[in-house]
């Protein structure tokens, strides 16, 4: 048989894919923006403490879509259909993370009047009960959108998901760090994505592990 050989690539088509390729980083990037506005609307919409938990909830469904490569074409609605959907859930699953921030916040103002051993001994403490709390708020939103199990159920997976997951964890906190370090340079950041990049990336890094998980 007679092999025909594709049309050459032209100069124009390269150009056309190449601007098809920017103009998904940047609508990627509005989206990031876009979220982080919504995800401060939606906080604020709650009075904070029962705004925060749905907003991220909220957030992260709109951010893994972006992941996903299918970003929705409707923000506003999309995020506030899936904060009012998930508000009573998310809140209940939430409120022990409102207790471990007031701890946490307590141990370190007992820190600074600590002295000595003590003082490095608690400061070790606080730090890894920081870092076990950044990874199981990380597994918030993914868990929250994936399943439907109950607060107990789904509390003791998050619980024991730092210590199941080792090499999801050090990914977690390693994107979390660059970023904290990332807005310490450039503080502009902080307003236009200071929440929405690490949880975008973070929720990416989770879901990887649940879809393994799931695919046992």
């Amino acid at each position: 048989m007679t092999h025909v050989s594709p049309p050459a690539r032209t100069t124009g088509d390269e150009a056309v894919g190449w601007a098809a390729r920017v103009m998904t980083v940047l609508r990627a990037l509005a989206h990031v923006v876009a979220a982080q506005l919504l995800l401060a609307l939606g906080t604020l919409a709650g009075g904070v403490v029962l705004g925060l938990v749905p907003s991220l909830h909220a957030a992260g469904t709109l951010l893994a879509r972006v992941a996903a490569g299918a970003p929705s074409e409707h923000l506003w609605r999309d995020f506030w259909a899936t904060w009012r959907g998930g508000w009573r859930r998310c809140n209940v699953l939430g409120a022990p993370l409102w207790a471990v921030a007031v701890l946490l916040w307590l141990d370190a103002v007992a820190l600074g009047v600590l002295t000595g051993p003590a003082r490095a001994a608690a400061g070790v403490g606080l730090a890894l009960a920081g870092a076990w709390a950044v990874v199981v708020l990380a597994h918030v939103a993914p868990v929250t959108r994936r399943y439907t199990d109950s607060p107990a159920r789904t509390w003791r997976f998050l619980v024991l998901a730092p210590a199941i997951g080792p090499g999801t964890s050090l990914g977690v906190l390693a994107a979390v760090t660059v970023w904290v370090l990332t807005c310490a340079a450039v503080p502009v950041l902080v307003p236009l994505a200071g929440v929405t990049v690490p949880l975008l990336v973070t929720g990416w890094l989770v879901d990887v592990r649940l879809d393994r998980l799931d695919a046992r």
